[in-house]
């Protein structure tokens, strides 16, 4: 059995024994979400400890890279020590920011300045993570960015974050989500940090599934921030072809925060602010929450399976487009 291995077990011991004492570990009860028959229609006070779950486990695999040299080796996302101690700076902060929301209630346009910051610091300490050049399947000329490259990068973060934190709103969407884009991910590049990221999410999965927690801001702006690093990594060194490959698996989030910002322009309110508009909002008014989430991660699902039948991407998003404008007006028709 091989270093890996071993890290491996320990992960899946660490997140049982976090399973286990969720109940006891007083932090994890820090951020309580309580229903006000409004917006939040669950049925008791609920931790808000997702995103704790996950940055204790990024913090240990921190302290395990910095003791054992081999927990780095060829990882194409921290190529070393000084790498990974800048994503593990931005993720506190991602981190902070979140569960600060999450105690405080921050305004829209507050939380949007600071993740506005927190972006431009990562691509100062990391250049890496700047989108130079565009390459789309349906195009495959490099569309050089030149001075919009800075711009067009945090663009793509902002708009990720954003819309996956939109997205998240019920049981297992948002984890559900995120385990299917670390499981493709795999299969672009191997990375015992996304095995342990996916050990981590099923720990979350089966207490969110029980009630027992919900993600919080701090879970779904940190999952939306690493999705978005890992994505523009994998791009840059070129083990993602083609921008629009991973337009596919962000296309419903991104469709959804499209109609919202409409939505709420055209009702004069601020774009970001929050209602129960979403799709996920629509679908549990009428539905059971099985018959939701199969019904939004088979929106999910269409983009991907398509891409890789190797269809025309162009056509792809189109024909998403119209299957989720047209689960939207069916809910809104059957619902009235």
């Amino acid at each position: 059995m091989n270093y890996l291995h071993i890290t491996l077990l320990f992960f899946i011991g660490l997140n049982l024994i976090l399973i286990l004492n969720f109940s006891k570990f007083k932090l994890f009860h820090y951020n309580i979400d309580k229903p006000d028959n409004l917006r939040k229609l669950h049925l008791k006070p609920t931790p808000l400890a997702g995103g704790l779950i996950l940055l204790i486990n990024i913090l240990i695999y921190w302290i395990l890279a910095n003791i054992s040299n081999d927990i780095l080796k060829d990882d194409i996302f921290f190529q070393n020590i000084k790498s990974l101690n800048i994503f593990i700076l931005i993720v506190l902060s991602i981190f902070s920011l979140g569960f600060i929301d999450d105690k405080l209630n921050l305004k829209a346009n507050t939380k949007f300045f600071f993740l506005l910051i927190i972006v431009l610091s990562l691509l100062f300490l990391d250049k890496n993570l700047i989108l130079e050049n565009i390459i789309f399947s349906f195009y495959k000329k490099d569309l050089a960015l030149n001075e919009l490259s800075i711009f067009f990068s945090v663009f793509c973060f902002i708009v990720f974050i954003n819309a996956f934190n939109m997205f998240d709103g019920i049981n297992l969407q948002s984890s559900s989500y995120s385990l299917f884009i670390f499981l493709n991910i795999l299969f672009f590049y191997n990375s015992l940090f996304i095995k342990i990221l996916i050990i981590a999410l099923l720990a979350f999965s089966y207490l969110n599934l029980k009630n027992k927690t919900f993600l919080g801001d701090s879970g779904s702006l940190l999952l939306a921030f690493i999705i978005s690093y890992f994505f523009i990594k994998l791009y840059n060194f070129n083990y993602i072809e083609f921008a629009d490959q991973i337009c596919l698996y962000m296309i419903i989030p991104g469709l959804d925060l499209v109609r919202l910002f409409i939505v709420r322009i055209y009702n004069k309110k601020n774009p970001l602010s929050s209602d129960r508009l979403h799709l996920h909002h629509l679908l549990i008014s009428r539905f059971s929450l099985t018959k939701t989430l199969f019904t939004i991660h088979f929106l999910i699902f269409i983009p991907v399976i398509l891409g890789n039948l190797n269809m025309n991407n162009i056509y792809v998003f189109l024909f998403t487009t119209f299957i989720y404008s047209a689960t939207v007006i069916y809910i809104k028709k059957i619902k009235n």
